[in-house]
């Protein structure tokens, strides 16, 4: 079915192939921004409807605390990510209290870190089995004394965690904002890319397993070696990162999650022939989202404004707060201007994720009584 899929996206669209353009600063091709194919097709998250074999995930264990061992890192065993407990006492006016960060079974090299990406890239680090690459940027005046946001990024297809970097800002965001930011790369094997489409929501069953536990370890060995506020562990992805961001929304993992950014990403369906769909199933943590696209023509092999919408409308019947920005750009990097004050690009992205911890009631957000920062540009809304 996975074969048949592909042969129909690329048909449809009139490709031969998906663009490739190496990229000399990491490990991955990288396709551009602006020609990213996000080019992703989602099979749907574990907890999703949808009927393509092997889709389910095995959540394992749940999370009881920091005592909890996930097993061995190359095992594939994982922990729940911890469950929302809706009877929990509310607690720093009125939030929940997020549920422990999970454990690296084993030891946890020493990762390598800095403010700058070209020092910031750590190899060999073991999940599931697999050596796995990253880059971990810290803020220039990182102290232990303070608790710090986590923020993960997931690149779009062909891409590299330094396209991330790049077409983001996050360098002068991490030194900004004060937070640290994990950029995950894809997973190879043998040279070769291990999902088709650099994220595995098309392959999904136990390589989806395998991503969300390279998320968890990732996640525990961070917080063994940095002081992080388990209250602000954030995610966002562009294009096919989107996709995998929305897809890990659907899954255990989200039950960690503070708030999600999508670019360009949401709920895929496969239009053509109907072999798939994304659907969002109700989660206990109503984690509040930001929903970011081109529009009507932001179309690469998939329809990302059908996406978007999908996601978008999924999330608000599920009680969680959107805002959302719906730009003219088509699927590319959002137009937004850099600025006045010569700070960091996108500075709404990361004020979103610095107003909205952990917890927050379903459908809240501080933006409800205020309206949207300065810093959204004017496409951008509180979703009806």
């Amino acid at each position: 079915m996975r074969r048949l899929l592909i042969v129909l996206l690329v048909a449809a669209c009139g490709r031969g192939a998906l663009p490739e353009d190496v990229d000399a600063g990491g490990s991955a091709g990288d396709a551009g921004a602006g020609a990213d194919a996000g080019g992703t097709v989602d099979a749907g998250g574990p907890d999703a409807s949808v009927s393509l074999p092997d889709a389910g995930i095995d959540a394992g264990e749940v999370d009881a605390g920091v005592v909890v061992d996930a097993g061995a890192p190359d095992a594939g065993g994982r922990d729940a990510g911890g469950s929302v407990d809706a009877g929990q006492v509310p607690w720093d006016g009125g939030l929940l209290p997020p549920p422990p960060l999970p454990m690296y079974a084993g030891t946890c090299p020493t990762l390598v870190h800095s403010p700058l990406a070209a020092m910031a890239r750590n190899t060999n680090f073991m999940s599931g089995g697999d050596a796995r690459e990253f880059l971990l940027l810290v803020p220039p005046n990182y102290t232990p004394t303070k608790r710090y946001p986590v923020v993960f990024g997931f690149h779009w297809l062909n891409a590299s965690a330094n396209s991330v970097v790049r077409d983001a800002q996050v360098e002068s965001a991490v030194a900004q904002y004060e937070f640290i930011a994990v950029l995950p790369e894809n997973l190879e094997t043998g040279g070769r890319k291990a999902y088709q489409f650099d994220w595995p929501f098309v392959e999904a069953g136990a390589f989806a397993t395998k991503e969300q536990g390279f998320f968890d370890d990732l996640l525990a060995c961070v917080n063994q070696q940095f002081s992080v506020d388990p209250a602000r562990v954030h995610v966002f992805g562009a294009s096919a990162g989107g996709l995998w961001a929305a897809y890990l929304s659907t899954t255990t993992t989200v039950n960690r999650v503070a708030s999600v950014l999508s670019i360009s990403g949401g709920l895929g369906q496969e239009t053509l022939s109907g072999l798939w769909r994304t659907d969002f199933m109700p989660q206990q943590n109503k984690f509040p989202a930001l929903v970011v696209w081109g529009g009507a023509t932001d179309f690469f092999i998939l329809n990302f404004d059908l996406a978007s919408r999908r996601y978008r409308d999924a999330l608000r019947a599920d009680r969680h707060f959107v805002a959302q920005c719906v730009h003219s750009g088509g699927h590319g990097v959002p137009p937004f201007t850099a600025p006045p004050d010569g700070g960091t690009r996108f500075p709404m992205f990361w004020e979103f994720f610095r107003d909205h911890p952990f917890g927050l009631p379903p459908n809240t957000s501080p933006y409800q009584g205020r309206g949207l920062p300065p810093s959204f540009p004017s496409v951008c809304s509180i979703a009806p």
